[in-house]
């Protein structure tokens, strides 16, 4: 199935997309949770090689072409399993700009003080992301070199250092004064009241380095949002 919504044709040269690397680091520490496949090395779809490529592009100054994207597609598709992956790689891969290598190549950093949430209406919605990524994160190459302690609820690390993956509903108290890096808010067309307050803050939390990423299902969509532009000096 083709990509849909405003998704540019084709893929992003090497030199304008942190995508390529982050799609080898995913090879190299992340494996597959689930299925015939399971415990080998992760492999994204075509499209959703297309998907991460686009999402991770950048401009000649390694800035962010889209600060946010929807991505709409039925159910089965994998959209569970590529966002959690996503979230991964927000929480411990090369997911910011670093710098251009000797040959124009963009080089990835680890975000600094990672707070991926996966937010919906209930913690029963966030279950089928946080088995996603705790299967692929399991006795994986991650696992060992991040010191990584999965736990049921949250993904941290054992010596203690700031950062984690958690979820977050419209209850939670770390929605008061938290400043994600990376959201993953699920969108449902019944949401309302205080459940869609949970999904509001994800967006508005977002500051502009960092990431928000929707998904839900229905017509095939994906929709990437414009970075805000940069000020101009005064």
């Amino acid at each position: 199935m083709p990509l849909t919504g405003n998704t540019p044709p084709g893929v992003p040269h090497p030199t304008r997309s942190l995508g390529y690397g982050i799609i080898r680091w995913c090879q190299d520490y992340v494996l597959q949770p689930d299925g015939e496949r399971a415990g080998e090395p992760w492999r994204f779809s075509p499209e959703q090689l297309r998907f991460v490529l686009w999402l991770y592009a950048i401009d000649e100054r390694g800035r962010w072409l889209y600060r946010s994207a929807a991505l709409r597609r039925a159910k089965g598709w994998g959209k569970t399993p590529l966002l959690a992956a996503l979230a991964i790689v927000e929480f411990i891969g090369p997911a910011r700009f670093s710098h251009f290598d000797d040959n124009g190549l963009p080089v990835g950093k680890r975000v600094p003080l990672p707070l991926v949430q996966i937010a919906a209406t209930s913690l029963d919605q966030t279950a089928n992301t946080r088995d996603q990524i705790r299967g692929m994160l399991a006795e994986s190459p991650a696992e060992r070199e991040f010191n990584l302690d999965i736990g049921k609820g949250l993904i941290q690390f054992k010596d203690g250092r700031p950062g984690r993956i958690e979820p977050v509903t419209s209850s939670s108290r770390g929605l008061e004064g938290a400043r994600p890096t990376f959201a993953r808010p699920r969108q449902e067309r019944s949401c309302r009241g205080r459940a869609a307050a949970a999904l509001l803050f994800a967006t508005r939390s977002i500051t502009s380095s960092n990431r928000i990423m929707a998904y839900t299902s229905g017509r095939p969509w994906i929709e990437m949002f414009r970075r805000r532009p940069a000020p101009v000096p005064g």
